[in-house]
Protein backbone atom coordinates (compact mmCIF):
# COMPACT_ATOMS: atom_id res chain seq x y z
CA UNK A 1 0.00 0.00 0.00
CA UNK A 2 1.35 3.42 -0.94
CA UNK A 3 2.17 6.07 1.65
CA UNK A 4 0.33 9.38 1.78
CA UNK A 5 2.62 12.39 1.85
CA UNK A 6 1.96 15.97 2.85
CA UNK A 7 4.11 18.23 0.71
CA UNK A 8 5.50 21.60 1.80
CA UNK A 9 7.80 23.53 -0.50
CA UNK A 10 9.30 26.94 -1.12
CA UNK A 11 11.27 27.49 -4.32
CA UNK A 12 12.65 30.76 -2.92
CA UNK A 13 14.59 28.71 -0.35
CA UNK A 14 16.09 26.68 -3.20
CA UNK A 15 17.09 29.83 -5.12
CA UNK A 16 18.54 31.52 -2.01
CA UNK A 17 20.55 28.42 -1.13
CA UNK A 18 21.87 28.11 -4.68
CA UNK A 19 22.99 31.74 -4.56
CA UNK A 20 24.75 31.15 -1.24
CA UNK A 21 26.51 28.10 -2.69
CA UNK A 22 27.58 30.17 -5.69
CA UNK A 23 29.00 32.91 -3.47
CA UNK A 24 30.83 30.29 -1.41
CA UNK A 25 32.41 28.80 -4.56
CA UNK A 26 33.52 32.25 -5.74
CA UNK A 27 35.00 33.02 -2.31
CA UNK A 28 36.79 29.67 -2.23
CA UNK A 29 38.29 30.15 -5.71
CA UNK A 30 39.36 33.69 -4.80
CA UNK A 31 40.91 32.40 -1.57
CA UNK A 32 42.85 29.71 -3.40
CA UNK A 33 44.11 32.23 -5.97
CA UNK A 34 45.08 34.68 -3.24
CA UNK A 35 46.79 31.95 -1.23
CA UNK A 36 48.72 30.65 -4.23
CA UNK A 37 49.69 34.16 -5.25
CA UNK A 38 50.92 35.04 -1.78
CA UNK A 39 53.43 32.15 -1.58
CA UNK A 40 56.15 33.96 -3.60
CA UNK A 41 55.64 37.13 -1.54
CA UNK A 42 55.86 35.13 1.69
CA UNK A 43 58.98 33.37 0.41
CA UNK A 44 60.60 36.75 -0.20
CA UNK A 45 59.70 38.15 3.24
CA UNK A 46 60.35 34.94 5.22
CA UNK A 47 63.52 34.11 3.31
CA UNK A 48 62.52 30.48 2.87
CA UNK A 49 60.33 29.01 0.11
CA UNK A 50 59.61 25.92 2.24
CA UNK A 51 58.34 27.99 5.14
CA UNK A 52 56.21 30.03 2.72
CA UNK A 53 54.77 26.83 1.23
CA UNK A 54 54.00 25.55 4.73
CA UNK A 55 52.22 28.75 5.76
CA UNK A 56 50.34 28.95 2.45
CA UNK A 57 49.42 25.27 2.61
CA UNK A 58 48.14 25.57 6.17
CA UNK A 59 46.02 28.58 5.20
CA UNK A 60 44.59 26.73 2.19
CA UNK A 61 43.86 23.67 4.31
CA UNK A 62 42.03 25.80 6.86
CA UNK A 63 40.00 27.44 4.10
CA UNK A 64 39.14 24.05 2.60
CA UNK A 65 37.91 22.71 5.96
CA UNK A 66 35.79 25.81 6.56
CA UNK A 67 34.35 25.64 3.02
CA UNK A 68 33.51 21.93 3.33
CA UNK A 69 31.63 22.58 6.58
CA UNK A 70 29.73 25.42 4.94
CA UNK A 71 28.87 23.22 1.92
CA UNK A 72 27.58 20.46 4.22
CA UNK A 73 25.45 22.94 6.11
CA UNK A 74 24.01 24.38 2.89
CA UNK A 75 23.37 20.90 1.53
CA UNK A 76 21.28 20.10 4.61
CA UNK A 77 18.89 23.02 3.88
CA UNK A 78 15.78 21.65 2.19
CA UNK A 79 13.35 23.54 -0.02
CA UNK A 80 10.82 20.73 -0.38
CA UNK A 81 9.61 18.50 2.47
CA UNK A 82 7.38 15.44 2.23
CA UNK A 83 5.95 14.05 5.46
CA UNK A 84 4.36 10.68 5.99
CA UNK A 85 3.64 8.48 8.96
CA UNK A 86 6.81 6.48 8.24
CA UNK A 87 9.41 9.00 7.03
CA UNK A 88 10.42 12.51 6.16
CA UNK A 89 11.83 13.28 2.71
CA UNK A 90 13.72 16.46 1.93
CA UNK A 91 15.21 17.90 -1.26
CA UNK A 92 18.28 20.15 -1.20
CA UNK A 93 19.23 23.04 -3.51
CA UNK A 94 20.44 20.59 -6.20
CA UNK A 95 17.21 18.55 -5.89
CA UNK A 96 19.01 15.66 -4.22
CA UNK A 97 16.63 13.58 -2.13
CA UNK A 98 17.32 12.63 1.49
CA UNK A 99 15.00 10.23 3.28
CA UNK A 100 14.99 9.69 7.03
CA UNK A 101 12.59 7.17 8.57
CA UNK A 102 11.02 8.47 11.79
CA UNK A 103 12.47 5.42 13.56
CA UNK A 104 16.00 6.71 12.72
CA UNK A 105 15.45 10.32 13.86
CA UNK A 106 17.50 11.25 16.92
CA UNK A 107 15.86 14.59 17.73
CA UNK A 108 13.85 17.51 16.40
CA UNK A 109 15.22 20.98 17.14
CA UNK A 110 13.38 24.28 16.76
CA UNK A 111 15.70 27.28 16.68
CA UNK A 112 15.92 30.78 15.18
CA UNK A 113 16.67 29.35 11.73
CA UNK A 114 13.73 26.95 11.64
CA UNK A 115 13.43 23.19 12.21
CA UNK A 116 16.34 20.78 12.36
CA UNK A 117 15.68 17.05 12.00
CA UNK A 118 18.75 15.06 13.02
CA UNK A 119 19.18 11.41 12.11
CA UNK A 120 20.85 9.17 14.69
CA UNK A 121 24.36 7.89 13.88
CA UNK A 122 24.35 4.40 12.39
CA UNK A 123 27.30 2.00 12.49
CA UNK A 124 29.73 4.81 13.29
CA UNK A 125 28.51 6.98 10.41
CA UNK A 126 27.08 10.37 11.42
CA UNK A 127 23.43 10.78 10.60
CA UNK A 128 22.05 13.23 8.09
CA UNK A 129 20.56 16.54 9.11
CA UNK A 130 17.63 18.23 7.40
CA UNK A 131 17.22 21.97 8.00
CA UNK A 132 13.82 23.47 7.24
CA UNK A 133 14.06 27.28 7.20
CA UNK A 134 11.28 29.35 8.75
CA UNK A 135 10.90 31.03 5.32
CA UNK A 136 8.28 28.46 4.30
CA UNK A 137 4.96 30.29 3.92
CA UNK A 138 3.14 27.56 5.86
CA UNK A 139 5.94 26.99 8.39
CA UNK A 140 3.49 26.95 11.32
CA UNK A 141 1.50 24.06 9.84
CA UNK A 142 4.70 22.25 8.82
CA UNK A 143 6.23 22.59 12.29
CA UNK A 144 3.00 21.42 13.91
CA UNK A 145 2.97 18.30 11.75
CA UNK A 146 6.64 17.53 12.43
CA UNK A 147 6.06 17.92 16.19
CA UNK A 148 3.00 15.65 15.99
CA UNK A 149 4.96 12.95 14.16
CA UNK A 150 7.84 13.33 16.62
CA UNK A 151 5.50 12.94 19.58
CA UNK A 152 3.80 9.95 17.94
CA UNK A 153 7.19 8.25 17.55
CA UNK A 154 8.43 9.26 21.02
CA UNK A 155 11.17 11.55 19.69
CA UNK A 156 12.61 14.42 21.71
CA UNK A 157 11.59 17.88 20.56
CA UNK A 158 13.91 20.67 21.68
CA UNK A 159 13.73 24.45 21.47
CA UNK A 160 17.19 25.99 21.37
CA UNK A 161 18.62 22.81 22.90
CA UNK A 162 16.08 22.41 25.71
CA UNK A 163 13.08 20.01 25.76
CA UNK A 164 9.99 21.97 24.77
CA UNK A 165 7.87 20.44 27.53
CA UNK A 166 9.82 22.57 30.04
CA UNK A 167 9.46 25.85 28.13
CA UNK A 168 6.69 28.31 27.44
CA UNK A 169 6.81 27.60 23.72
CA UNK A 170 3.84 29.84 22.94
CA UNK A 171 5.70 32.82 24.40
CA UNK A 172 8.84 32.02 22.37
CA UNK A 173 7.04 31.09 19.16
CA UNK A 174 3.45 32.43 19.01
CA UNK A 175 2.58 30.26 15.99
CA UNK A 176 3.03 27.17 18.22
CA UNK A 177 0.24 28.28 20.61
CA UNK A 178 -2.31 25.89 19.12
CA UNK A 179 0.05 22.91 18.98
CA UNK A 180 -1.14 19.86 20.83
CA UNK A 181 -0.08 16.24 20.55
CA UNK A 182 -2.86 15.30 18.17
CA UNK A 183 -5.53 16.88 16.07
CA UNK A 184 -4.64 20.57 16.28
CA UNK A 185 -3.26 21.12 12.81
CA UNK A 186 -5.19 22.11 9.74
CA UNK A 187 -4.52 19.06 7.64
CA UNK A 188 -5.19 20.94 4.40
CA UNK A 189 -2.12 23.19 4.80
CA UNK A 190 0.14 20.80 2.88
CA UNK A 191 -0.72 19.23 -0.43
CA UNK A 192 -1.40 15.53 -0.06
CA UNK A 193 0.13 13.16 -2.57
CA UNK A 194 -0.38 9.46 -2.93
CA UNK A 195 2.54 7.37 -3.98
CA UNK A 196 5.87 6.02 -2.84
CA UNK A 197 9.05 7.91 -2.06
CA UNK A 198 9.35 8.98 -5.66
CA UNK A 199 6.12 10.98 -5.40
Amino acid sequence: MADWYEVFDNEQVQLDTRQRVGRLVVALVAGIALGAGSVPVLAFYLGSPWLALGVGGAALLGAAVAASRAFLRLRSVVWCVKLSVHRIVGYDYARRKATIPWTRVERIELDRGGLVIAEAPHEGIPGRVLRIPHLFPDFAALSHRVVEYAEAHGLPVCVNGRPWQFLDVAALYPFMADCEIAGSVDRSAGRALEGGEGA
